[in-house]
């Protein structure tokens, strides 16, 4: 059951890495400017966004099979379509209804995880399924540019969506239709969120607003630096692929330490990325070597902080493990729909990438600084606040 979570994680996502990895080659085949291949993958993250709103409501009922199977077989009929009919149309409603879809198998797959892990291991549980994302991004990057080569990008996505229809069938035979609830936390009203959640999905817009650029626009910009787009996919892949195995590493020693301290650690690791993007930035002006660092660096943070932006909010509401999944990633996939989408219009209208690499930067710093306030205010149940528990939150908070 977990290989078809992490499975489903990974293909879920496909479209935005056929962008991402083979920007080149859809931009060059459909004539399109660096906003378009942008809000291409917005499109994708904003209505994962959006559709997280309602899925928050309908997870738990329609249970773990339901959503992710029927994300699978979606994203599968959004690539065939794509591949047949291609143009950028056609490739903006295909994300848009993948997008969509996504959002029942991000919820669903946290849902099914959960479900069969002890608390103590749910951080880890939910890493291993996010690691599905850097492990398809990884496969893409280092197969992917060959195989367009040889059979177009409209190739890659048959392949794609080939790979999605069988996970959907495994999906079908081995998950659970409805997944049981994790064990509330005593005095936990059930499906209800805790107060000042919304500094979590504050802290998750803020992360993939900062973070969305490497995974999205580092290939060209590698390749618009000079790079050969087979090196710019290993380089990119490199990161991924460690990034995968270190985020769960992370998130078991993370487990070990408990929840009180998880968006502690987060915010940490948002100031590595910050250190690690800073590096991308000053190293496209200064040596290559300086940017590959940098981008390695930023790339394993941003796959650890995304592991603890889920686990952080199934921390604080372990009662509603899907209702907070689906909360938190309507913040979370809102950041995704701004940042491709701003990163290349603020590329296209100054003619570098320096404005757009200060807004990542800016971003993730601000991320840090909300996980401080969500590790201060929104406590685990069961936990008090840092402080001594006579001292009130302030009621002027505009997360709440």
């Amino acid at each position: 059951m977990l290989a078809v979570c992490t499975a489903a994680m990974g293909l879920g996502c496909a479209p935005t890495f056929l962008v991402g990895y083979l920007g080149p080659d859809v931009r060059d085949s459909l004539d399109l400017a660096g906003a378009q291949l942008g809000l291409l993958v917005g499109l994708f993250y904003g209505a994962t966004g959006a559709t997280s709103l309602l899925v928050s409501r309908v997870v738990d009922p329609l249970g773990a099979r339901v959503c992710i199977v029927g994300d699978q077989v979606l994203v599968a009929l959004a690539l065939t379509a794509a591949a047949v009919w291609p143009g950028f149309a056609t490739l903006a409603v295909a994300s848009a209804l993948a997008g969509a879809g996504y959002a029942f198998a991000n919820a669903g797959t946290s849902v099914a995880v959960t479900a069969v892990s002890r608390p103590e291991q749910a951080g880890t549980a939910v890493a291993v399924k996010t690691a599905g994302i850097p492990l398809g991004a990884t496969v893409l990057a280092l197969a992917g540019l060959p195989l367009a080569a040889r059979i177009g990008w409209e190739g890659v996505a048959l392949g794609l969506a080939g790979l999605l229809a069988v996970n959907a069938a495994a999906g079908a035979v081995l998950l659970p239709r409805v997944a049981p609830r994790a064990a509330g936390a005593p005095g936990a009203p059930a499906g209800r969120l805790p107060r000042r959640f919304g500094w979590v999905v504050g802290a998750s817009f803020l992360y993939v607003l900062g973070s969305q650029p490497l995974f999205s626009w580092l290939v060209l910009t590698l390749v618009d630096a000079g790079v050969s787009r087979g090196a710019a996919g290993a380089i990119s892949a490199s990161g991924t692929a460690l990034g995968a195995v270190v985020m769960v590493l992370a998130a078991r020693r993370a487990d070990r330490a408990g929840p009180r301290r998880r968006a502690l650690t987060a915010a940490g690791v948002a100031a590595t990325a910050v250190v690690g993007t800073a590096l991308v930035w000053a190293g496209s002006h200064t040596a290559l070597a300086l940017l590959v660092v940098g981008a390695v660096v930023a790339i394993l943070a941003d796959l650890v902080g995304s592991g603890f932006a889920h686990g952080v909010a199934i921390d604080r509401a372990p009662h509603a493990v899907g209702r907070a999944t689906a909360v938190m990633s309507s913040g979370y996939y809102l950041g995704a729909l701004v940042s491709p989408l701003a990163f290349g219009a603020a590329a296209d209208a100054t003619g570098s990438y320096d404005a757009s690499w200060a807004l990542t930067v800016t971003a993730m710093t601000c991320c840090g600084l909300c996980f401080l306030v969500v590790h201060r205010w929104v406590r685990p149940p069961g936990t008090q606040p840092a402080s001594a528990s006579s001292q009130v939150a302030p009621a002027s908070s505009s997360f709440r």
